[in-house]
């Protein structure tokens, strides 16, 4: 496995990497492609699963992803880290997102499952551009789960109340990511800077969305994109343009990494 590279970059995907249709554009890509080129390694920080976002990024270098809001890091096809949800908290959840009126979305790293669909469900598949998945309530049971998303006009602050053992990530209209307590977007990061032997390298981040805050504050630099949330921007390095206006090639060349 390379480690030898001269600091490590860290790109979200929604709002960020990706356009408004949730696809690299051609400057993207090449910009990926020159970074590592330039000795640094790229890496995708995303709260979807690894099987959601190889076809997008087929046009880039990138062969390291942590995935799941950090439960779920590999690298150069291994698998570096994991972190999964227990069975017996999974179904306390699914049970209490009934009393709700939420539908919940489990994720393991190469497949999801529904436990049940409705129109609403549908419409926030189709805002992000993802197939809905089947529906199989149970297969938390045989399935090693890192992350589950619920789908919900919620913050998730009413879940948080109930669950000690679990972090709730609002990261967008209707989607509310959780994880087990303690794991981010920068717990992932750790376990991937350990494992590539990278921690004493500069690192740099690139984000938009309130699950990316723990990520921006613990890289070297931080990137806000022009489309982020007032929340990101205040707290980052450097405010790039927007993921449609050349938001990561301005912020890469911002920091002459390209």
């Amino acid at each position: 496995m390379q480690t030898n590279y001269k600091g490590t970059v860290f790109f979200d995907l929604d709002g960020t990497l990706l356009n408004a249709h949730s696809e690299i554009d051609a400057d993207v890509a090449q910009a990926t492609r020159e970074l590592k080129e330039n000795g640094y390694l790229p890496v995708v920080n995303t709260g979807r699963a690894p099987i959601e976002i190889d076809p997008v990024l087929n046009s880039t270098d990138i062969d390291t992803y942590i995935t799941l809001d950090g439960a779920y890091v590999q690298s150069q096809g291994k698998v570096v880290y994991e972190n999964n949800i227990k069975p017996d908290l999974i179904e306390k959840l699914l049970k209490q997102a009934k009393k709700f009126g939420d539908t919940v979305s489990v994720h393991s790293a190469d497949q999801s499952y529904l436990n049940e669909v409705n129109p609403f469900v549908e419409d926030f598949y189709k805002s992000v551009h993802l197939e809905l998945p089947e529906i199989d309530p149970d297969f938390y049971k045989s399935n090693k789960v890192p992350m589950i998303v619920i789908v919900t006009e919620g913050d998730g602050s009413n879940y948080q109340e109930v669950f000690d053992d679990l972090t709730f990530y609002k990261t967008g209209p209707r989607s509310v990511d959780t994880v087990n307590k303690g794991v981010s977007k920068m717990s992932g990061i750790k376990h991937l800077l350990k494992e590539l032997d990278l921690e004493d390298k500069p690192t740099y981040a690139f984000g938009d969305g309130n699950n990316d805050l723990p990520m921006l504050e613990f890289a070297d630099y931080s990137v806000a994109m022009g489309n982020g949330l007032d929340s990101v921007k205040a707290i980052a390095s450097y405010v790039t343009t927007e993921n449609v206006n050349g938001g990561i090639v301005n912020g890469l060349k911002h920091y002459n990494l390209i």
